[in-house]
């Protein structure tokens, strides 16, 4: 790598982690939004339980957005993506978590327990990142609500006018001046004795649901 193409991703680097927050604000603040089922989520929290929001890497910057100012955990990466994710989600108030299931996963689930067993918390964790295989969930997810009697709760969200960075999948940053939608899935609560494989296999069909769900409102004429 020559040194002037590092200094170029070093700007790069630290250009995003400048402008992250008050872009993602502004975007966000120039569409119409639709929240579905948003009584989901109220409910979840209102238990006095612990609730993990999960979506799909490729939808992250809706629930980052949407959740912020509720004092909640995000799990992000150890690679340099992560690193600017990291940064722009501390600026947003989030408590980040560092690691992944390719990389720092044993300290990055220890300190999810931790964090869910503080009653109340709410965590946000895209179960096919940060690597992939895309809309394939891992476990991590689940164990941990089971292990903690936490409430999953699946979300996704979608724009009419975004930009989509293709890499190992397909992330949609919305644009300005267009329409969007969040949509909340009914929730999810393992048990230590539950199937952990059939739960993966049910959350990442109510993942898949919710993304349909997303699209269809936000493309919708109504």
């Amino acid at each position: 790598m020559t040194f002037v193409k590092l200094k170029w991703q070093q700007f790069l680097f630290y250009l995003g982690v400048f402008l992250g927050k008050p872009f993602v604000e502004l975007v966000f603040k120039l569409n119409k939004w639709k929240v579905t089922n948003g009584k989901a989520l109220t409910d979840a929290l209102s238990s006095g339980k612990s609730v993990i929001v999960c979506c799909w890497h490729g939808r992250l910057v809706f629930p980052f957005y949407f959740l912020r100012g509720e004092g909640g955990y995000v799990v992000a990466g150890l690679h340099r993506d992560g690193e600017l994710a990291a940064r722009i989600f501390s600026k947003m108030g989030w408590e980040v978590i560092r690691g992944s299931s390719s990389r720092g996963a044993m300290g990055a689930y220890r300190a999810v327990i931790r964090a869910l067993l503080r009653k109340g918390s709410i965590l946000m964790i895209t179960p096919d990142g940060p690597r992939g295989p895309e809309q394939r969930v891992k476990p991590g997810a689940v164990r941990a609500a089971a292990r903690t009697g936490s409430i999953i709760i699946p979300m996704s969200g979608q724009a009419s006018r975004r930009w989509e960075i293709t890499n190992w999948d397909t992330f949609v940053v919305p644009k300005p001046a267009g329409r969007a939608s969040v949509v909340f899935g009914e929730p999810i609560e393992p048990d230590q004795q539950g199937d952990i494989e059939a739960i993966c296999q049910h959350l990442e069909e109510q993942l898949n649901r919710v993304g349909e769900l997303a699209d269809a409102a936000t493309f919708s004429k109504d």
